[in-house]
């Protein structure tokens, strides 16, 4: 049977239109799978007969994992931390930087005065005065002679290394720093 050249170029245009068709179901259409039933749990097992070697099965990959490194400079000041310390005030005692606060006291000797543990931590001249660190329950304060510090305690007197204080003005008595060991 003998084509007519009509005939030829209809049946030419419906090829083209037929692979087309084929590679759009192909790619597009077979490729969109949807999402997956919660009742999906992976791929089908595999069956190997005996006797049959099994074939190489090689894994899909699967999202590139996002790596984020949460890290910190361990020499900067943590959020929030006292930076400087502003020079104490002459007209009272002023607080320093809070200590530990622990069941360790300070540098020096220490007494249990009134319920609380007095710790005696320096003595030093500040701007000509003499002042000292003392440590009352683990708040630590810098006193001059004469001031009051932790409602009721007194500094007295300095006399080299030790200190003079007072508890209530009835009580008291006299602390050393200690050399470091």
């Amino acid at each position: 049977m003998q084509l007519s050249p009509r005939d030829r170029r209809m049946l030419m245009i419906l090829g083209v239109v037929v692979v087309g068709a084929a590679l759009l179901y192909f790619f597009v259409l077979s490729g969109h799978k949807g999402t997956k039933s919660a009742s999906s749990s992976g791929p089908a097992p595999v069956t190997v007969q005996p006797g049959s070697s099994p074939a190489a099965v090689t894994p899909s990959p699967g999202p590139t994992p996002i790596l984020v490194f949460a890290g910190r400079d361990p020499f900067a000041a943590p959020p929030g931390a006292l930076i400087g310390v502003a020079s104490p005030a002459a007209s009272g005692p002023t607080v320093a930087p809070a200590g530990s606060g622990g069941s360790t006291p300070g540098g020096g000797s220490s007494a249990t005065v009134g319920g609380k543990t007095v710790v005696l931590d320096s003595v030093f001249t500040l701007n000509g005065t003499e002042e000292v660190q003392v440590e009352v329950s683990g708040t630590v304060y810098t006193v001059a002679v004469g001031d009051t510090f932790a409602t009721n305690y007194a500094l007295a007197s300095i006399n080299g290394s030790c200190a003079d204080f007072t508890y209530k003005t009835t009580t008291s008595f006299t602390l050393c720093v200690t050399a470091n060991k």
